[in-house]
């Protein structure tokens, strides 16, 4: 009874059909039997068919039509400025206000930061102290490291003097032993005369000599022998002393030419070490003058900031591409706040599988977000690499884009949009092992109503979009189509609507 009831519910069609047999066979000549018998079958026919259909698949249909099969990805992507330059920043000094953010388009004298205008008087008189230290120690440095040669001059000197010496020593005492040579040769003749003299006179017979001649004669012998005698020793004396006086002066000699080679082998050694001295001085001067240089620097760059009371402004109209310090917080180290140079372009980085970044040419656009700006980009250049198969792809920024700032992106590009004539969502197509095909329904009507039956339409995929939701066919597809059921459905199956 349940059964009846649910399939009138289901099937108003087909109870209208039988009531309708009926009365015509009440209308014909046949007995009373006759009729009740085919209102048995009508009844029994309807409870079969509605146990059957509440067994039935039920399923939504979807109509194929015209539509564009669109190509897109997107990417997490690096804003960076194609160039940018640093704006000097005093590291340490404690940030007040902050007027100004990444990304921000200013002007000429716009402000930026304002710094403690006591710490920046500070520093400044803390940078002059160490420019004076500086200084002295660069004349420090700069001074002659030559060595004093006063040892080695005056041990020349000595070895002059010396040299002088040993040629008087030598004249003087030559002169000497030429002098007592020279009493010598008298000497001789004197005592040789005294001998003759004494050899004559004892030879001498006539009138023989008398012993008051002979003892004179002896006696001047004698004398002019010691005299002799004398003068020899007076040679030998001269000659001794000649050799003592030229040792002497020769070993004054060999101590002064030995006194000088001390002297310029010490003045050797002190020109080696004043030359290593004066290049370390040189190196130390040379790094010394950088820091100076980065000082004096500094201390400009703090004079113009205590002269504008702290304030640091646009020095031009530029884009702030960076700016990390923080109110209340030190100006950090390093390159902080950071300006676009002018006429330099913004830079979109981002990488895709290679596979889609080989679909992309010059000139594409791409759609960049960050935050709650957005504009479009031409991609500049796709670079592939073999090794991870990537694409690393080049976009740039229109002047005219406003509240970007260097940091990360989000990125999306169409590749291609095509039109097709038959488009539908993918969770239509199906598979068997005969290829891609749909499930159309089809219509049939009979005594008891209509039956719709699942007919297999085999179709050609012709391009599913990136998002994997539709897809371009080509086939016969003659009506609406299966895109989704509360169970599986076979072609050649009955199915119902959803309703």
């Amino acid at each position: 009874m349940n059964c009846v009831n649910k399939t009138k519910e289901l099937l108003p069609a087909a109870a209208r059909g039988a009531k309708a047999m009926a009365a015509a066979l009440r209308g014909q000549a046949a007995g009373r039997w006759t009729l009740r018998f085919f209102a048995a079958m009508v009844v029994l026919t309807l409870a079969a068919r509605g146990t059957s259909g509440a067994a039935m698949a039920r399923v939504s249909l979807v109509s194929p039509g015209r539509g564009t099969i669109v190509q897109k990805a997107s990417a997490t992507a690096e804003i960076t400025a194609g160039e940018s330059e640093p704006l000097e920043l005093p590291a340490g000094v404690t940030v007040r206000t902050v007027y100004a953010a990444a990304g921000q388009q200013l002007k000429e004298g716009d402000p930026i930061l304002l710094l403690d205008l006591e710490e920046l008087e500070d520093e400044l008189a803390a940078a002059k102290a160490t420019r004076s230290k500086q200084e002295a120690q660069l004349a420090q440095l700069g001074a002659s490291t030559a060595p004093d040669d006063s040892s080695v001059a005056s041990a020349r000197q000595s070895l002059d003097r010396a040299k002088e010496d040993l040629a008087r020593t030598d004249e003087r005492t030559a002169a000497e032993v030429n002098e007592a040579k020279a009493a010598l040769a008298p000497a001789q003749s004197a005592r040789d005369e005294a001998a003759k003299n004494l050899e004559e006179l004892q030879g001498q017979t006539d009138p023989v000599p008398t012993e008051e001649e002979l003892a004179a004669a002896r006696s001047a012998l004698e004398e002019a022998e010691a005299a002799l005698a004398g003068a020899k020793q007076a040679v030998s004396a001269a000659e001794a002393s000649r050799e003592d006086s030229l040792l002497s002066a020769k070993r004054s000699l060999e101590n002064a030419e030995n006194a000088l080679a001390q002297a310029n082998d010490a003045y050797s050694k002190a020109q080696t070490s004043a030359s290593l001295t004066a290049q370390t001085n040189a190196a130390e001067a040379e790094s010394l003058r950088l820091e100076k240089e980065k000082n004096d620097e500094k201390i400009d760059l703090l004079a113009s900031l205590v002269e504008a009371g702290g304030l640091v402004s646009a020095p031009r109209d530029a884009l702030l591409t960076v700016c990390t310090p923080r109110q209340g917080q030190p100006c950090p180290e390093g390159e902080c706040l950071q300006l676009a140079k002018e006429g330099s372009e913004r830079l979109v980085r981002f990488s895709l599988p290679a596979e889609q970044a080989e679909k992309i040419a010059a000139g594409l656009t791409v759609t960049v977000t960050q935050g709650s700006a957005s504009a479009e980009a031409a991609v500049r250049t796709v670079e592939l690499t073999e090794e991870d198969e990537t694409g690393l792809v080049t976009a740039v920024l229109p002047e005219t884009a406003t509240g970007f700032k260097a940091g990360a992106a989000q990125t999306e590009l169409v590749f291609s949009r095509s039109a097709y004539d038959l488009c539908l969502p993918v969770a239509a197509l199906r598979q068997d092992t005969q290829g891609s095909y749909v499930l159309t329904v089809e219509e049939t009507k009979n005594a008891f109503g209509v039956t719709l039956t699942a007919l297999r339409v085999p179709v050609t995929v012709l391009e599913v979009d990136s998002a994997g939701q539709f897809a371009a066919v080509e086939g016969s597809i003659g009506g609406d189509v299966i895109v989704s059921s509360d169970r599986s459905v076979s072609p050649g199956a009955s199915v119902r609507l959803e309703e």
